[in-house]
Parts: structure tokens; sequence; C-alpha cells
């Protein structure tokens, strides 16, 4: 296992808010991987879930631009940001059945 940049970019969530992206930059092309976001909730429950890569360039209001197939997003869906607290939320994007990383585990805050 090898770790790779981690970069997130999101706004503070609200408990059961969804349909809003998180955006997540690992720094280098990971397209033909399979990719997951991992989201662990403040009891330390964790959620993995499929993200999409990003194809195109994106420009981040807080981050800057982000380079096509270098990052992912996740859209949480209806009930599934059900607690407030320091969630924390990594990438782990996998080539072939043995090379797996991971990224650091990054901060989103959710309130109430």
């Amino acid at each position: 296992m090898h770790n790779f940049r981690a970069d997130i970019d999101s706004e503070v969530f609200k408990v059961k808010e969804f349909g809003k992206p998180i955006y997540f930059a690992v720094g280098e092309n990971i397209a033909s991987n399979i990719n997951q976001m991992v989201l662990r909730k403040p009891d330390g429950t964790e959620i993995t879930k499929a993200v999409t890569t990003g194809t195109s360039q994106y420009s981040s209001p807080t981050k800057g631009l982000m380079a096509a197939n270098t990052y992912v997003t996740y859209t949480p869906v209806k009930d599934e940001i059900d607690v407030a607290g320091t969630w924390h939320v990594r990438v782990t994007s996998a080539s072939g059945t043995t090379y797996l990383k991971k990224t650091e585990w990054q901060q989103l805050i959710v309130k109430p």
C-alpha cells in the first residue's frame, strides 16, 4: 500500500444535507483505477462509496485547478449525512488486484 496526496475541496455540510458534491484531488492520474471514497462518522463508523473520476479540469473556488483524471467526486444522498461533528474522508485507489493506494484522512465538518 502506498499513500498519495490528499486535497479535499468541500464546504461545511449540515446534517441531512445532500446533493452537494465532495471533490477530492489525489494529485495523480487514477482514471483507469477502481476508486472509492471512505467517509468516517464521528463515532468511527465507516461508509465506503463508489466515486466518479473527474474527466475534465475542475476549477475549485478554494483549491484552484484540479486536472482531469486526478480527482474524484461523490455526492451524498438523502439521510447519509446524519450526525453533526467532525467527519473524516479519504480516497482509496486500486490498480489491478494487489496495488492499493490510500490518501490521508481529511476533515469534513458537519454542523447541526
